[in-house]
């Protein structure tokens, strides 16, 4: 017996909108959008020296390669990372491509590793966890895990260059990025239980300094922002304001890490209630267009990461209605060229508006990121 029309209609329609994509209100532009972008990426952007910035880039190749099927990305991803191999000091580090050793920038760089593993041979599989084992001891031995449970910033040069000792100070980024990413991939590979603690103490500190209204700070002794400094209108603007969403995208760059792969359902409910307040203030203080944080070079160059915080946060912890919506409001000011370029985005071209050209490596390799996510969900974080 034939389905009666209308209920056929009705079922169609239902199927839809339970298999329709809540993050994109055009998914076919996005698609081309994010395409067009990882093809600037290929041909423009192979070897990017600074290895924060090259590895988000080498990153949206790989997301690129799994949504298009195009071969030529995985290539370009795994000859950066070939050369990020070779760049490795004996001691364990990576200079960040501009003169300093930051654990930050390495977290970032060494998520390229992750992401590439699974599409590599054998030799390369063990050459990148060899590297990161390397690395991770490197911290340990050098005394980089700060009694806080947060990780250093890194390690100081003299005049020629030359490593010399740690800085010996809390820093939120390389806690988030090389503390939850990292080391939760270390005890992802190996189940050895210290990784899983470290990774943990640095998620469980960075959320510890969360102020009550949910904005966590972003605490840089060196860098003039220090949460043991009270009293001071430079150093609190510097610590609250100045980095605000920067500091909400890593923090989700490494929670949302270790949330998927600790397997601990204890600590992943904790720090879960924990971010809520966060998540909120970030949802309540969106820009009108779609953006976060006042525009400028710093802060909102950095704040793409803040789309697959809320992806992940609506996927894997609350359906909160507002991140769609969030979301989706930020596709629809990224997808206009003449935004991207106000925006920061390389592959758009600087804009001809007097005092506004605005370009940034570091805006649009990010946004490369937060646009995989929209496309397909968790893409960035497949291990």
């Amino acid at each position: 017996m034939k389905k009666p029309i209308l209920l056929t209609i009705l079922l169609a329609l239902s199927t839809a909108l339970l298999t329709a994509n809540p993050f994109c209100a055009n998914e076919k532009a996005t698609r081309e959008y994010f395409h067009k972008l990882c093809d600037y990426i290929a041909e423009q952007k192979q070897d990017v020296p600074v290895i924060f910035i090259g590895g988000y880039y080498m990153r949206d190749l790989v997301a690129g390669y799994k949504m298009f099927g195009e071969k030529r990305y995985l290539d370009t991803a795994i000859a950066y990372g070939d050369r990020l191999l070779e760049k490795q000091s004996a001691r364990g580090y990576w200079q960040t491509g501009y003169g300093r050793i930051y654990l930050a920038d390495t977290g970032s760089a060494l998520g390229l590793f992750i992401v590439l593993y699974d599409h590599v041979d054998k030799e390369r599989k063990q050459k990148y966890f060899n590297a990161v084992q390397r690395y991770v001891d490197a911290i340990e031995r050098d005394g980089m895990v700060r009694p806080s449970g947060a990780l250093d910033v890194g390690v100081k040069l003299d005049t020629n260059g030359v490593p010399t000792t740690v800085y010996g100070e809390d820093y939120s980024t390389s806690s988030s990025l090389t503390g939850g990413e990292v080391f939760t991939w270390m005890y992802h590979m190996t189940k050895l239980e210290k990784y899983r603690q470290i990774a943990y103490n640095t998620q469980k500190w960075v959320l510890s300094t969360m102020r009550d209204d949910g904005v966590i700070p972003y605490n840089h002794p060196g860098g003039k922002s220090d949460l043991r400094i009270k009293g001071s209108a430079t150093n609190d603007f510097n610590l609250w304001t100045n980095s605000l969403y920067l500091t909400s995208a890593y923090t989700g760059e490494g929670l949302l890490s270790f949330d998927r792969y600790c397997g601990k359902p204890t600590w992943k409910k904790e720090l879960r209630a924990k971010i809520k307040p966060h998540i909120d203030y970030v949802l309540k203080t969106q820009n009108p267009d779609g953006t976060w944080s006042a525009p400028g070079p710093w802060d909102q160059k950095r704040s793409p990461g803040i789309i697959n915080f809320l992806i992940w946060y609506y996927q894997d912890v609350e359906k909160d209605p507002r991140i769609p919506r969030a979301v989706q409001k930020f596709g629809a000011f990224i997808l206009v060229p003449a935004n991207g370029k106000t925006f920061g985005l390389l592959n758009e071209g600087p804009t001809v508006e007097p005092g506004k050209i605005n370009s940034y490596d570091c805006v649009t390799s990010l946004t490369g990121r937060a646009l995989a996510d929209m496309l397909k969900p968790g893409i960035d974080v497949e291990w």
